[in-house]
C-alpha cells in the first residue's frame, strides 16, 4: 500500500513540476501568477506528504502534517485568486472576503503549529500501527472543523464565480471556462467525499491529487485554447481599450453590454440629466448591469433609433451637447444580426467621437469659403449658400461702394482695404444670424436676407446706411457712400443666384446711373 501512494505522490510531483514550469511561463499574464502559486503551494504540499511517509517518530509526523497543511488551507485560496483574475472581477467586496480568508488561513495554520500549547485545533493527535505503517489520527476540534469549512467554502466560491461568467460572456469563449468549471466542481465533489466519506483512506487516494483536477484543467485550457493569452481575458482586453464604445443591444434594442469606452460616452451622456444637488454620477449608482437608462438615452436619439427599427447596417452622425454646451459629434456604425433564416437576434453599435475631426473638417471648410481679408463669404462659397437656401420670402441686393477707384487712387490701396473692411463691419451689424453675406467682387458685395418682406427690408438697408456712415466718418477727408440694388419677396430655392443676381444688379445699375449713393428696387414679381 506504501509503494501504491509513493508512486501516486511520485506522479503527482512530476505532474506539478510540469504545472510549476507550464504557469512560470506564463506568470506576467492575467492568472498567471496565482496560478503559479497553486501549483508551488501543491508541489510543497505533495513533497512533504512523500516525506511524511518516509519519518518514524511522532515529532516528525506532526510536523510534516503541520507543513502540510499549508497547502491544503492556501491553495484554495490561490484557485480563488485565480478565478477572480480569470473573470477581472472588480468586486470590491469579494476583494475584502479574499483577504479577510487569506487572514483567517494564516491564523488556522498558526494555531495548528502551536496546537499543543492550547488545543484550539485539535482534540487529539494520536501515534498508531495501521496496515504494518505508523501513522497519525487526528480528531479536530469544532474551530478546527470551521477551518476546513472555509476551504470548501473557497472552493465553492470558485465554483459560483465561473458560472456566472459562464453565462455572461460570449459563445467563443464559455468552452474555456466550462472545462475550468469542470475541474473545480469535480475538485469539490472528490473533496467532500474523500472528507466525510472515506475517512481514514489517505493512503489510498491523497488529497494532494483531488487539488490537482482543476489545475490539469486549467493547464489544458492553456494548450488547447490558450485562453490566459485570447478570449475571454484578452478580448475583454482588446475591446475594452478600443478608443471606440461598443453597445450590444438585443433584439428588442435593449442594451445588454457595453465596453468602457461605451460606458463613459453614456455615463457622460446622462450624467448631465441628474438633478441638481446631485454628486455622485449616474455611472457611479447606477447598478452595473442595469442598461436602461443607456437604453432610454438611445431612443431619445432619432436617427440612431431609426437605424436600429429598419436594420440596416450603415453610419449615422449625431450632434450632442456637452455640460457646457458644446456640439459633440459621434459617429454610430451599425451593424444587424440576421441570420439566413431571417431570424435577428440583435445588433451592435460602434461609437465613435469625430468632434476634432469634424471641427478640422469644418474649419477647413470655413478657409476654404471665406474672403480672408474681411471674413465674409467669398463668391463661390456665396452662391453655393444662396442656391442651396431655403426662404419662402427673401430679399437679395447688391452693394457696390460709390468712387471706390477714386479712393484707391487718391489714398493709395492699403486704405482703400480700411473702406472695405469698415462697410463690410457696418453691414454685418445690422444683420441676422440666418442672413447670408459674400464679396462678389474687389467692392461690391452682396446681402441675402431670409425671410425678410420689403418693409423689413427697407427698414434693414436704412441701418446699413447709418452705420456705414457712422463707421468710416473718420477715415477719408469726404463722405463714403454706396449704392444698393435690391429685389424682395423671392422664394428660395425657386430662384437661382443667377436670376437675382440679374435683377438686383439691374437695379444697381439704375442707382448708379441716378447720381449713386441711391438705393432702389427692382420689380417684386417673384421667380
Amino acid at each position: 500500500m506504501k509503494q501504491t501512494v509513493l508512486i501516486i505522490n511520485i506522479a503527482t510531483i512530476l505532474v506539478t513540476l510540469f504545472l510549476v514550469f507550464v504557469s512560470y511561463r506564463h506568470r506576467s499574464e492575467k492568472g498567471g501568477l496565482p496560478f503559479l502559486c497553486s501549483m508551488a503551494l501543491l508541489l510543497l504540499w505533495v513533497a512533504g506528504s512523500t516525506i511524511s511517509m518516509f519519518t518514524q517518530s511522532y515529532e516528525e509526523k506532526v510536523f510534516w502534517r503541520n507543513f502540510i497543511q499549508i497547502g491544503m488551507a492556501f491553495i484554495p485560496l490561490a484557485n480563488l485568486w485565480f478565478v477572480i483574475e480569470y473573470t477581472e472581477n472588480n468586486n470590491r467586496f469579494l476583494k475584502y472576503l479574499v483577504w479577510l480568508a487569506a487572514l483567517l488561513s494564516l491564523l488556522g495554520i498558526v494555531l495548528t503549529f502551536t496546537n499543543p500549547s492550547h488545543d484550539l485545533i485539535r482534540k487529539s493527535v494520536e501515534f498508531v500501527e495501521i496496515n504494518g505503517q505508523w501513522d497519525l489520527v487526528v480528531e479536530l476540534t469544532f474551530l478546527g472543523n470551521m477551518f476546513v469549512l472555509l476551504r470548501f467554502a473557497l472552493m465553492f466560491a470558485s465554483i459560483v464565480i465561473l458560472m456566472l461568467f459562464q453565462i455572461r460572456i460570449v459563445k467563443s469563449g464559455q468552452k474555456q471556462v466550462f472545462y475550468i468549471l469542470i475541474g473545480f466542481t469535480l475538485a469539490l465533489v472528490l473533496l467532500i467525499v474523500k472528507n466525510y466519506l472515506m475517512t481514514g483512506y489517505e493512503e489510498v487516494f491523497p488529497m494532494s491529487v483531488i487539488f490537482l483536477i482543476p489545475n490539469l484543467f486549467i493547464a489544458y485550457s492553456v494548450y488547447r485554447y490558450d485562453f490566459l493569452k485570447i478570449a475571454p481575458l484578452a478580448k475583454d482586453w482588446i475591446i475594452n481599450s478600443l478608443p471606440d464604445g461598443i453597445a450590444v443591444l438585443s433584439a428588442a434594442g435593449e442594451i445588454v453590454e457595453v465596453n468602457q469606452s461605451a460606458e463613459r460616452f453614456f455615463g457622460q451622456m446622462t450624467e448631465k440629466e441628474a438633478p441638481p444637488g446631485h454628486k455622485k454620477s449616474a455611472l457611479q449608482n447606477r447598478n452595473r448591469y442595469d442598461y436602461s437608462g443607456y437604453t432610454a438615452f438611445l431612443r431619445a436619439q432619432p436617427l440612431w433609433q431609426k437605424a436600429l427599427i429598419e436594420r440596416k447596417n450603415g453610419t449615422v452622425e449625431i450632434e450632442l451637447e456637452n455640460n457646457s454646451g458644446d456640439s459633440l459629434y459621434y459617429e454610430i456604425d451599425l451593424h444587424h444580426f440576421i441570420s439566413d433564416r431571417n431570424h435577428y437576434s440583435g445588433s451592435v453599435s460602434v461609437i465613435r467621437n469625430v468632434t476634432n475631426f469634424r471641427l478640422e473638417r469644418l474649419m477647413l471648410k470655413h478657409q476654404a469659403e471665406m474672403d480672408r481679408h474681411i471674413q465674409i463669404l467669398n463668391k463661390h462659397a456665396y452662391i453655393d449658400y444662396v442656391n442651396a437656401a431655403s426662404s419662402a420670402q427673401a430679399a437679395f441686393m447688391v452693394i457696390d461702394i460709390d468712387k471706390f477707384k477714386a479712393v484707391n487712387d487718391r489714398y493709395g490701396h492699403p486704405v482703400g482695404d480700411v473702406v472695405i473692411l469698415k462697410v463690410v463691419e457696418a453691414i454685418k451689424q445690422c444683420i441676422r444670424k440666418d442672413d447670408l453675406i459674400g464679396r462678389i467682387g474687389g467692392d461690391e458685395f452682396s446681402l441675402t436676407l431670409m425671410d425678410c418682406g420689403k418693409e423689413r427690408t427697407q427698414a434693414i438697408i436704412q441701418h446699413i446706411l447709418t452705420m456705414v456712415q457712422k463707421e468710416t466718418a473718420d477715415i477719408l477727408d469726404e463722405r463714403v457712400t454706396i449704392s444698393i440694388g435690391v429685389v424682395t419677396n423671392q422664394k428660395l430655392p425657386d430662384c437661382s443666384f443667377a436670376t437675382l443676381y440679374q435683377k438686383a444688379d439691374e437695379a444697381l445699375y439704375r442707382a448708379k446711373k441716378a447720381g449713386r449713393n441711391q438705393v432702389v428696387f427692382y420689380d417684386d414679381q417673384p421667380c
